[in-house]
């Protein structure tokens, strides 16, 4: 029994330990545990996800100290907010709160393209990689929710809004939407019905398959060149 404990202490800890592993936990559960509209508690259970995408984005990806301390200036105000949106049923500070969600995420994104696409190859770099693809999905997903709320109609195929603002699930909706866009599946049970969506959408799409094809050449090439290096005889 010592040793059982011992082994999975070994392996969780070998788990846990490393760049974007946590901030990789958190976004799928994220996505997993989107904001339906099924009571308090489950909302409250996807804002508790949300604050370990925030430490995990601040405190799990070795970011420079110049970036960490912009990060935690961007993700105090995020944290503040969005637990405050939850106990007081206004419309502007849930507005406000995915507001600062949508720069917190942006500002995430452009601190860890640098390392995902440049740096080395290694198992950290693919995890920060599918990270900052998690990132866009919510990031657009943000957008949308925004402008469905400041100017209702922009998309068709919601449900109706509900009596307690904060816990309606335009949003859940909107990351579905988001990441079929993602994706390119484009199922059409959700459209946007004006220009500024389908123009977000349509620019969703091309990043989710320039993203992907940066990162498939990118792979090959860095195989291609080990293999390269491996097949020349070496020098004696």
């Amino acid at each position: 029994m010592k040793t059982f404990f011992s082994k999975f202490s070994h392996l969780s800890k070998r788990f846990l330990v490393g760049d974007f592993k946590q901030l990789l936990i958190f976004l799928i559960l994220l996505f997993i545990f989107r904001p339906y509209d099924i009571g308090v508690n489950y909302i409250t259970i996807w804002h508790l996800f949300f604050t370990g995408v925030l430490l995990a984005a601040i405190f799990n990806c070795h970011h420079t100290p110049t970036v960490k301390v912009l990060a935690l200036v961007l993700g105090i105000p995020t944290f503040i907010l969005n637990w405050w949106s939850l106990f007081e049923l206004s419309e502007w500070l849930f507005i406000a709160g995915l507001a600062s969600s949508l720069v917190f995420l942006v500002f995430s994104i452009f601190s860890l393209l640098s390392r995902v696409l440049l740096g080395k190859v290694t198992a950290d770099i693919l995890r920060g990689t599918i990270c900052v693809y998690f990132m866009i999905g919510f990031a657009f997903a943000i957008v949308y929710t925004l402008m469905q709320l400041t100017h209702p109609g922009s998309f068709n195929g919601l449900a109706e809004k509900a009596a307690l603002f904060p816990h309606g699930h335009y949003h859940a909706e909107m990351v579905y939407f988001s990441f079929i866009t993602l994706l390119a599946i484009g199922y059409g049970d959700i459209t946007p019905a004006g220009d500024v969506g389908q123009m977000f959408a349509v620019s969703e799409g091309l990043v989710g398959q320039f993203y992907l094809a940066i990162l498939v050449a990118r792979m090959v090439s860095v195989y291609a060149r080990r293999a390269q290096a491996q097949s020349q005889p070496k020098s004696k």
